[in-house]
């Protein structure tokens, strides 16, 4: 009986040596990017959101291809998609970071401006022969943005429409809805300003008109959570002034980013603050 004692306390010890002997495993985390309206497929989107996976997985010190990562476009993806593959960091469209931001205790790191803007504007636009101001819109409302009632109710329109008058329908392709309003399949389709701006291209713009546009929106949050939140502070570093670097501007560019500025919680307050009241 000793011996057997003996050989498994000898035993004990060799597995616990051998384990200490090994190397630590390569911790990583995920990278989601989740924003309503932005161009591109998640198809079209994956060669460069690996590029970015790469350089973050340097710059944290993590095994090569331990990171994954995707592109979404389409904001009814959100909640699963953040539920699912639980990130460790995010860039998320403002109606994205409104609605879960609390309930994921998401912390922001910095801000993504795209096409130069550090801030956006939408606007509202109806048929022709539809109402001629925001107080009258009734019926469907479609667009990229249009995922979340109280985001739509509560920011954009400023709580000047009753969500009971409202029918919401998320298309994450803002030219076919356009289209769908000038076939008076919808009442009215919400638009960021680069949709607004080639909008008088299209052949069916004569039938359409704008009635109303929202206060400025912050661009789009750089936030960590989930197990993203240990590597804060090598991230904030890394990602700030990443497109004004020569690696980092053509991958900047790819993703229609014009740059990445520090930022905060703080830096959001007041779109939560609309957004809960």
């Amino acid at each position: 009986m000793k011996t057997r004692c003996r050989i498994s306390y000898r035993m004990g010890i060799l597995i616990l040596v051998l384990l200490c002997a090994l190397p630590a495993a390569a911790t990583s985390t995920d990278l989601l990017l989740l924003l309503p309206g932005f161009p591109g497929t998640s198809a079209q989107a994956q060669p460069f959101v690996d590029k970015m996976l790469r350089f973050l997985e340097v710059q944290l010190n993590l095994q090569k291809e331990s990171m994954r990562g995707v592109f979404i476009t389409d904001g009814s993806q959100a909640t699963i998609r953040l539920e699912q593959m639980k990130p460790g960091i995010a860039l998320l469209g403002p109606s994205i970071y409104a609605q879960h931001a609390k309930e994921m205790r998401m912390t922001v790191i910095a801000r993504v401006e795209a096409n130069g803007r550090g801030e956006q504007k939408y606007h509202v636009i109806v048929p022709k022969d539809g109402p001629d101001n925001i107080h009258e819109l009734s019926g469907i409302v479609s667009g990229s943005v249009v995922h979340d009632e109280k985001f739509v109710c509560n920011v954009l329109l400023n709580k000047k429409v009753s969500v009971q008058k409202l029918t919401m329908q998320n298309n994450p392709r803002p030219l076919r809805a356009l289209r769908s309003l000038s076939e008076g399949k919808v009442s009215a389709v919400i638009v960021d300003e680069e949709t607004l701006k080639y909008m008088s291209e299209l052949e069916f713009s004569p039938r359409l008109k704008k009635i109303y546009t929202t206060d400025p929106v912050p661009a789009p949050a750089v936030v960590v959570l989930n197990d993203g939140r240990k590597f804060a502070q090598k991230l904030k570093k890394s990602l700030v002034g990443l497109c004004q670097t020569t690696e980092g501007k053509a991958l900047c560019q790819s993703l229609t980013i014009s740059s990445i500025s520090p930022a905060n919680d703080a830096d959001y307050k007041a779109l939560l603050k609309k957004y809960r009241r």
